[in-house]
């Protein structure tokens, strides 16, 4: 399926945001995600499809101090 990642088109297969963020390899506890301009919580990560054309946002979280 076509996603528009951080403003980057990508081919990917992937069922849910879990499946895209494990395909990325990106850590679900480390990440934001914005899907079609709406904030989707990490509880909802495994449950929120991904459809053609979708459009997300994933901000990676950076500890410091």
């Amino acid at each position: 399926m076509k996603l528009v990642i951080n403003g980057q088109e990508k081919e990917l297969e992937c069922g849910n945001i879990s499946e895209l963020l494990s395909g990325l390899n990106l850590n679900k506890n480390a990440v934001a995600i914005e899907l079609n301009k709406n904030i989707v919580h990490r509880q909802k990560f495994d449950n929120t499809q991904l459809k053609d054309n979708d459009k997300l946002e994933i901000v990676k979280v950076v500890g410091g101090g």
